[in-house]
């Protein structure tokens, strides 16, 4: 056990006269008034309100959402907080790419001396060390806490039910891929309950938000920061899923006190299946009578339902003792008792029983050994069968697989070995030498009851530190016994430097391991073959930091070896791995520039074959200003991912109502029409496409300068011109081959799997006189991965020109050149020209009246040498009323011509007009009555002999915020 995690004794922490030492392990948060940062106003309401009626066609949709929040003191020493939240939609009921808010409720009242807590909750009880929960439910939970006894004692409880399940998956790293881990063993769709994940590497666990991202619709896993996986990293992750018709209850409890000399902890809790309520809205007659009469066997359904899930209980108890003298003696005792049922309705059915102990006192808890230079540690624990140390695990867990694996030589074959009595003692003896030197020598002993299988390790350590550097080298011998006989050898060695401008740091670990199993083939004697094998094993990163006021630069290098020989792989020493890797990491923020980047290159090679190169990047980077008259950005990224392909998400509502449609005639989803049947609800997983492993690259930048600003030129041209340009590229490839930057060309991106590419240019004169004119001409590329191979090429140039007469007058015209060529459920190519006249003048403070004038025209065919040629006209004439803040509406009357000559004519190709005149009018007004209050509606009517018949869409919000 690590000394470190020890608890810090400081008696003006643990006991306060005014009570307000609160647990925050706990998430109860801290309460002192004494604060000057602690608000004495009364209570606080905020949230807001709207209501949204859609009325079409084709019928009404309603959309509405309700959040209220209040917090604040409800009377001296009492707090409230409260959350209500209706919006629609319920807990795990999502499939675009971010988790958005659900529906929630909860009441919250704190003091002091107890709390109280109703509705959605999370229960968190971390005290014991040989297991721990964290649940989200629904239902109650409350607490008491005061002085007691010379100390603080906190005293709580709860009771909820839930529809979730607690799922672990245990993976390993892939070199160059940071994101799209999926947390679902078969790589589907999972509804993860909001932040209760916990996700360790190497048994170490990370941090939430610093080192890992977790998408909770979709159940995918990105790293991030400096969190690099490879191939030889175990990255093991539990969590709780929403799971409809797995309906559980919650009962727990939990009670602490904190003295200057004397910690105690009880805990206990209860998670079981709610059989009432799955016998009332789940169950058949026939599903319970089977349940009830099962033997442990397995279900045989005649129908084609999904497997019948047996109800389950699982309690546990637990109790921890830690005391201590005069900072220096310190003992840590631990007892647990697990019972569940693996069928709670079969008086034929049980479940494992057991309890578990743990132990550790030492006489110096002191890391620096303040009071005498030699110290001694004694750790154990035992674990009954029955007790399943996997389940409900604690985050400092001693039978962690992973930590067996590369500490103990043992969990090679899966962790199933861990269901029996297991038994580990540990002895340590720490010195202190003076000057910042230390020593340790610990030997640690690991088996089960018959001792099948065993493990010792012995480890003698010397270490230096201060406040300038930190380094360590280690001896290490590692003997077990388990299927095979492994006796292990191994050096570890770590230096690195604090401080200074330079900061050098390196690590070494060196293993030598010997292996003795048996063989099934017979010697010559008619006896079992032995095979005797050597591994060795090492692997090394060092490098250096330089460290400045606005930042650091990181640059690390390292690699890894594996040799092997013996009676399996020869008498000569053969590799079967060889790895390198070089990693570098920048970071540096200043008035004019900042920058933020990452990137590792790794090779590796294995069983001499063929080097493999994996490449992650990532950076960041802004420069420029308004003042100095040049703004950029530039965004690279580059790594594997195995997360589906996201696409957008089109929710289907009453038809006539949305501002979707799709296009039969292209196979894609236009945006932005009157009558359409969809409304847009975000980006989402492709289901149907399925997660397979794809190599992607992105690149982007944007600049805008102007040479006037930068150059300080007061007269000319310069003066009043602005440059400007971006490209956005990305690419995605499931074929085996590596991007390291995204397709430049349209024919490079039809090379890979799925990809965009964006480009566009801008030049801008602006004349002080009021007379401007802009050419913005562009590209985009597109290809979609669907099952109707879809690739779009769009060529554009636009002009815009304008005349500002005075501050109420302005004239403008526009023209918009476009070549289209689309390759979906059949390929397309047209061309259209667009040119638009426009007359504003504002009048009265606030009034104004737009006329406008359209041309447009489209002409293309289809890969059937169908032609179509289309003309369209438009007159609009538009009158409104803005004053900021306050009102905004305008009332728009527009009359469309189209002349078109052509079978089939795509829908974008006229803005979705057909052949004949359409009258359109369109109303919109929204009104802010008062800071709190907003009100809006927007009407369209569209008649003509292009029109089936007469279209209507009312669309009215009211919105509260308070």
């Amino acid at each position: 056990m690590n000394v470190d995690s020890l608890p810090v004794w400081d008696p003006s922490i643990l006991v306060r006269s005014n009570g307000d030492a609160i647990s925050t392990a706990n998430g109860l948060g801290s309460v002192d008034e004494s604060s000057e940062n602690v608000r004495h106003d009364s209570v606080e309401t905020h949230g807001y309100k709207t209501m949204q009626i859609t009325v079409g066609d084709g019928g009404t949709q309603v959309d509405q959402e309700l959040r209220l929040s209040i917090t604040g003191r409800l009377a001296d020493s009492v707090w409230i907080d409260a959350l209500l939240s209706d919006v629609g939609r319920k807990a795990g009921d999502q499939t675009t790419a971010t988790l958005r808010e659900v529906d929630q409720i909860y009441f919250r009242v704190e003091s002091p001396r107890y709390f109280l807590h109703l509705g959605d909750l999370n229960w968190v009880d971390n005290s014991l060390e040989l297991y721990s929960v964290e649940r989200s439910s629904l239902g109650a939970m409350g607490g008491v806490r005061g002085d007691f006894g010379g100390g603080y004692t906190e005293v709580r409880g709860v009771v909820g039910t839930d529809e979730v399940q607690h799922f672990r998956r245990t993976l390993n790293g892939v070199s160059g891929q940071r994101e799209g881990y999926s947390l679902d063993a078969s790589g589907g769709f999972v509804a993860i309950v909001p932040q209760s994940e916990t996700v360790w590497m190497n048994g170490v666990k990370l941090t939430r938000g610093v080192d890992y991202l977790v998408n909770y619709a979709g159940g995918m896993l990105d790293f991030k920061g400096s969190i690099v996986p490879s191939f030889d990293d175990e990255i093991r992750v539990e969590y709780d899923a929403y799971e409809d018709d797995n309906i559980y209850s919650l009962k727990g409890a939990a009670a602490s006190y904190r003295h200057p000399n004397l910690y105690l902890d009880l805990s206990m809790f209860q998670l079981e299946n709610d059989v009432d309520r799955l016998r009332r809205g789940v169950w058949t007659d026939e599903d319970y009578n089977m349940l009830k009469s099962d033997r442990g066997e397995v279900f045989v359904r005649d129908d084609s339902l999904r497997a019948l899930r047996r109800p389950d209980r699982s309690a546990r108890m637990g109790a921890r003792l830690r005391v201590q003298q005069n900072r220096q003696f310190y003992a840590d005792l631990e007892v647990a008792l697990n019972k569940s049922d693996s069928n709670t309705v079969s008086d034929h059915v049980g479940g494992p029983e057991g309890k578990a102990f743990r132990w550790f006192v030492t006489t110096d808890s002191t890391r620096d050994l303040l009071h005498f230079p030699l110290a001694m540690d004694v750790y154990g624990n035992r674990i009954m069968e029955g007790y399943d140390v996997t389940e409900f695990r604690s985050i400092n867990s001693d039978w962690d697989p992973y930590i067996l694996q590369d500490q103990w030589d043992l969990a090679y074959g899966g962790s199933a070995f861990l269901d029996d009595d297991l038994l580990y003692d540990e002895v340590k003896f720490r010195t202190a030498f003076g000057n910042g030197w230390f020593g340790n020598a610990l030997w640690g002993y690991r088996r089960n009851d018959g001792e099948e299988w065993n493990s010792s390790r012995a480890k003698i350590s010397l270490q230096h530190r201060n406040r300038n550097s930190l380094s360590e080298v280690a001896l290490i011998r590692v003997a077990s016994t388990a299927d095979r006989n492994m006796e292990r050898y191994q050096g570890t060695a770590s230096a690195e430097f604090l401080q200074g401008f330079v900061r050098p740091f390196g690590s070494g670990d060196f293993r030598y391991t010997r292996i003795d199993e048996t063989s099934d083939v017979a010697g010559i004697d008619g006896g079992v073959g032995a095979i005797h094998n050597e591994v060795l094993y090492g692997k090394s990163t060092g490098g250096f930091g330089m460290y400045f006021d606005k930042g650091f630069l990181r640059e690390s290098a390292g690699g890894r070896i594996a040799c092997r020989r013996g009676d399996t792989y020869g008498n000569e020493w053969a590799d079967s791995l060889r790895s390198a890797m070089w990693l570098q990491e920048a970071n540096y923020g200043a008035r004019y520039f900042s920058l933020n980047h990452l990137l590792q290159y790794e090779r590796i090679a294995r069983d001499s074959s063929e080097g493999e190169n994996s490449w992650v990047g990532e950076l960041n980077s802004r420069m420029g200003g308004d003042e100095i008259g040049l703004t950029g950005n530039v965004t690279y990224k580059i790594g594997l991912t195995e997360e589906q392909i996201y696409t957008a998400v089109y929710k289907a509502v009453a038809p006539g109502t949305g501002d979707v449609r799709y296009d039969s005639l292209t196979g894609t989803f236009i945006e932005g029409v009157d009558n359409g049947d969809f409304v847009y609800d975000g980006m989402g997983r492709n289901d149907s496409v399925g997660a397979v492993l794809s190599s992607d690259a992105s690149f982007g930048f944007d600049f805008r300068w102007n040479p006037g600003v930068s150059l300080g030129v007061k007269r000319g041209i310069l003066r009043d011109v602005t440059f400007g340009g971006s490209w956005n590229g990305e690419g995605s490839d499931t074929t085996g081959r590596t991007l390291y930057f995204p397709p430049v060309t349209a024919v490079a991106l039809r090379r890979t799997t799925s990809g965009r590419i964006n480009m566009e240019g801008l030049v801008e004169w602006e004349h002080p006189s009021g007379v401007s004119l802009a050419y913005k001409p562009g590209a985009s590329f597109d290809k979609k991965l669907s099952s109707i191979s879809y690739f779009e090429t769009v060529y554009s140039h636009e002009i815009e020109t304008g005349y500002r007469i005075n501050p109420d007058h302005f004239v403008g015209a526009d023209l918009l050149m476009e070549d289209d060529e689309l390759s979906a459920l059949q390929i397309w190519n047209w061309n259209i020209y667009d040119v638009s006249l426009k007359y504003r003048f504002d009048f009265l403070n606030g009034f104004f009246v737009q006329p406008l004038g359209r041309y447009r025209q489209g002409t293309g065919a289809d890969d059937l040498d169908n032609d179509f040629e289309a003309d369209l006209w438009e007159g609009a004439f538009r009158v409104g009323y803005n004053k900021q803040k306050k009102v905004d509406a305008f009332a728009n009357f527009s009359v469309i011509q189209v002349d078109d000559r052509g079978d089939y004519i795509p829908y974008q190709v006229l803005s979705g007009y057909s052949d004949g005149r359409t009258y359109r009018f369109e109303f919109s007004l929204s009104i802010d009555m008062n800071d709190f209050i907003s009100l809006g509606c927007h009407y369209i009517l569209r008649f003509g002999n292009s029109e089936e018949n007469v279209f209507q869409k009312l669309s009215t919000e009211a919105r509260a915020v308070f």
